[in-house]
């Protein structure tokens, strides 16, 4: 499988002159008005949407224009167009072209609806939420991420779903079900968009021969956030291909604009040995880091 990467801050670098981060500029997003089902009600239609763009708004991955904002739709425009032409679907389009020129995201609210049920002599109450995305890209529309989130009392879409899904009313558990949104679409884009950076040869932290703190050359601008966590790989290239090999992992502690600082919370050693041969001229690339969920036993 291809992947696909959304940002890539690979350094141009110089073994004399060291590592620069490259200047980057956010994607742009258009957010279609998204479609449900005739049993999905239009209030919490809008509600799954809305959670929806705030957890892309919340990544600080895009640069989002909402379909549903008319006025800001004309005024990307600057007005080279009337507001009774906004109406057209030619000259929406030619809008849609202006300013969101990156990406296109779509979406079905295909189920979301309350189950309750007898429990100790009380009434409990869960949610059962369905809905997909799709990002096209807009250039030739064509597909390159979808996937459905499915969430309900038999575990389907999360971890312990029968335990903390249960709540004492109706809407204590729409809220809390829809609420899982944000973790949806945060690991839908570390899956098909990861963030990837390199990681910096000077300033790192070194104890007991081991790097236990670095800096990476991603940061706020690459939509890199403190608690955020990546992979560590060596880089090879085999019968003309890149081959990553994963050899640690680091959590960012501080980000600024284009770099961060970061704790290495395993392969300490590892990078170590990989960083001194660098330095040696024994290898030829820097340790690559890509974004990944969370780990569950994070620390």
């Amino acid at each position: 499988m291809i992947k696909r990467i959304l940002f890539i801050a690979i350094a141009i670098m110089t073994l004399s002159a060291g590592t620069q981060s490259i200047t980057a500029q956010k994607s742009r997003m258009y957010i279609k008005q998204m479609t449900k089902t005739d049993d999905v009600s239009n209030d919490d239609f809008e509600k799954v949407r809305a959670a929806i763009i705030s957890a892309l708004n919340e990544s600080g991955r895009f640069e989002l224009l909402d379909a549903t904002n008319e006025t800001a739709i004309i005024e990307e425009r600057q007005r080279r167009q009337s507001e009774e032409a906004m109406h057209d679907e030619t000259a929406r389009t030619e809008v849609v072209k202006t300013k969101a020129n990156n990406y296109i995201l779509d979406g079905t609210v295909t189920a979301c609806k309350v189950e309750s049920k007898k429990k100790d002599g009380k009434t409990v109450y869960t949610c059962v939420l369905t809905y997909s995305v799709t990002v096209l890209d807009f250039a030739n529309n064509t597909t390159i991420a979808t996937k459905q989130f499915e969430h309900s009392p038999l575990g389907l879409g999360k971890a312990f779903d029968k335990i903390f899904d249960e709540a004492p009313s109706s809407e204590e558990a729409k809220v809390k079900t829809m609420n899982s949104i944000d973790l949806d679409i945060k690991n839908f884009l570390i899956e098909e968009f990861p963030i990837v950076g390199e990681m910096f040869a000077e300033d790192f932290v070194t104890k007991k021969n081991k790097i236990v703190n670095c800096y990476i050359n991603i940061g706020a601008i690459h939509g890199v956030k403190a608690g955020n966590w990546f992979a560590i790989s060596k880089v090879e290239e085999k019968v003309g291909r890149e081959i990553e090999k994963e050899i640690g992992r680091l959590k960012v502690i501080k980000v600024e604009e284009d770099i961060a600082y970061c704790k290495i919370s395993k392969g300490e050693k590892e990078v170590k040995i990989y960083m001194d041969d660098y330095l040696n001229g024994n290898e030829s690339r820097l340790l690559r880091v890509k974004s990944i969920p969370e780990p569950f036993l994070a620390f």
